[in-house]
């Protein structure tokens, strides 16, 4: 994997960073723990696809050796060229980044891109999916009495009348540590509590677009169990340890994605398409 490596006077930042999974954790654990930050912005490309320019919200809050990064990589992005009437045409899209920062020996850590998001830039409002009500999800009493915490990310499958037909929750990551049997534990009854709030959601279906006609349609939402102890600000690095990825079945795209900021909801077959890699 292709990234960019953390000066070494950088390394107790991101260790304090990871402080939340490293406390009286072992030393195999920590090497399995991973620093990350979800940020937003805008990309435009052309009509081949290219890219043209990109935009990361709020930069006087990101650390500079991730805006170099960014800078390496975006620019030699390509992606599937936008038709519109059969005409490619150039295009712009709202854009979420998850930048990752991966324990590399001892006293360093890699960055690298790791996850990517494109919404609809010029779409209409109803060319996607609304949602009408989000109710968040019951925190179980027990698993707060646990500390366990983390984010749950699920995909749904919405019908014509705008309810849930099913749900999948894609992946879990904490943000605590415990015995692995523990862990498994929370990453089960943390994703339960957010796929049964997630029934009882409802939407507003797409009434314009291509995919207004479709019998179903798909959205990422990822949820998060926090207990409050100081809310991480944008920009910051936050430490958790990668569950396991499942995939829908109702989906033919295998990809699974953790790169939405808490709260987003993305509608899947819509944005651009990269095909480059992250990395160049």
């Amino acid at each position: 994997m292709k990234g960019t490596w953390i000066p070494k006077g950088l390394f107790a930042i991101l260790l304090l960073a990871t402080a939340a999974v490293a406390m009286a954790t072992p030393q195999r654990v920590i090497k399995q723990a991973e620093a990350s930050m979800v940020l937003t912005g805008q990309i435009s490309v052309d009509a081949e696809g290219k890219v043209t320019g990109y935009a990361i919200d709020h930069e006087d809050k990101v650390p500079a050796y991730v805006l170099s990064s960014i800078a390496k990589w975006v620019p030699d992005w390509r992606f599937k060229p936008v038709l519109v009437d059969g005409k490619a045409v150039p295009a712009r899209a709202k854009m979420s980044l998850r930048m990752l920062a991966k324990p590399v020996g001892d006293d360093s850590f890699q960055v690298s891109i790791v996850g990517s998001s494109f919404g609809e830039g010029d779409a209409q409002e109803t060319d996607g999916i609304r949602h009408r009500n989000m109710s968040p999800p019951r925190y179980p009493h027990d698993l707060v009495v646990a500390g366990a915490q983390g984010t749950a990310y699920l995909v749904l499958k919405i019908g014509r009348d705008g309810k849930v037909e099913d749900v999948v929750v894609e992946r879990v990551n904490l943000t605590v540590y415990s015995s692995k049997p523990q862990m498994k534990q929370f990453r089960k009854r943390l994703g339960d509590a957010a796929a049964n709030a997630a029934r009882r959601w409802t939407f507003v279906p797409p009434t314009t677009g291509k995919l207004a006609g479709q019998p179903f349609w798909s959205v990422r939402v990822p949820v998060s169990f926090s207990l409050g102890e100081g809310k991480t600000d944008y920009g910051q690095w936050v430490a958790y340890l990668p569950g396991p990825s499942r995939r829908a079945p109702w989906l033919d795209d295998a990809d699974t994605t953790d790169a939405l900021a808490d709260g987003a909801v993305q509608m899947v077959g819509t944005g651009l398409v990269l095909l480059t890699s992250l990395q160049g």
